[in-house]
């Protein structure tokens, strides 16, 4: 439990610079109200409420990465982090402490997002608490990605690979767009990324489709497992050297 209290500390930092809380929250929520305005007049069936909502619940969730690479960058160019490896906190400690204060972060992010999308046409239903549930592997895998940007990258390469990121996810998972305008290999590389698989996961789920969830679902957990543990591999390697 010694990681409870590096995840206070870590939750102070992440509230001391409170826009990129303000943007993963409020950005998706005006989307959502905008894209569905749209869908009024324009009939697109990606604009529709079913499909726009889980969309950019998952763009807001990106930010997440974003947030702890900076935090990571800057608690290493600080020596901050290279003073706390001769405490008795193991990797797994780190990841945990950095990793916890984001949780809340994504909560408000997805709850905000399926209130609002009860408001633009989305019925109340259980199928909403389901939909929560369906972020939970992307959501592990946007943090764990962070925390893997922060070891292995400085601050501004963190801002830089974050911004690529963040507009990335949106256009090649299909957020406000029908992937199958892109083309055929450009739809290769987004089945192959866990972008679109997160997206569709969390529409098959508030829809309701028949369709083959856990393909989606264990895609986005696979690239969480693979960054938990070059995370973890990564930690441990940062230590050794820092410790010599």
């Amino acid at each position: 439990m010694k990681y409870i209290y590096f995840a206070g500390r870590n939750s102070k930092e992440i509230l001391r610079d409170p826009l990129t809380l303000i943007l993963a929250g409020a950005l998706p929520v005006m989307f959502i109200v905008l894209f569905s305005l749209i869908s009024r007049n324009a009939p697109i069936e990606v604009f529709q409420p079913v499909n726009i909502v889980p969309g950019l619940t998952v763009f807001g969730f990106t930010f997440i990465t974003m947030s702890l690479g900076l935090l990571i960058a800057k608690d290493i160019s600080s020596s901050f982090l290279t003073r706390l490896f001769i405490s008795p906190l193991k990797p797994r400690d780190f990841i945990l402490g950095y990793f916890i204060p984001v949780l809340p972060m994504a909560a408000i992010i997805a709850v905000s997002c399926l209130v609002t999308g009860l408001f633009v046409g989305i019925p109340l239903s259980v199928k909403l608490v389901y939909t929560f549930l369906s972020f939970i592997p992307f959501v592990l895998f946007s943090g764990f990605f962070g925390i893997f940007l922060g070891i292995v990258c400085r601050e501004t390469q963190v801002m830089a690979i974050g911004n690529i990121y963040i507009i990335a996810s949106t256009l090649l998972g299909g957020a406000w767009m029908d992937l199958n305008v892109l083309g055929e290999t450009l739809k290769k590389i987004t089945d192959f990324l866990p972008f679109s698989h997160a997206i569709e996961a969390s529409r098959i789920v508030l829809s309701g489709r028949p369709d083959n969830l856990w393909i989606h679902l264990g895609i986005v957990c696979l690239y969480a497992l693979v960054f938990f543990v070059l995370a973890v591999f990564f930690f441990r390697r940062k230590m050794r050297s820092d410790n010599k």
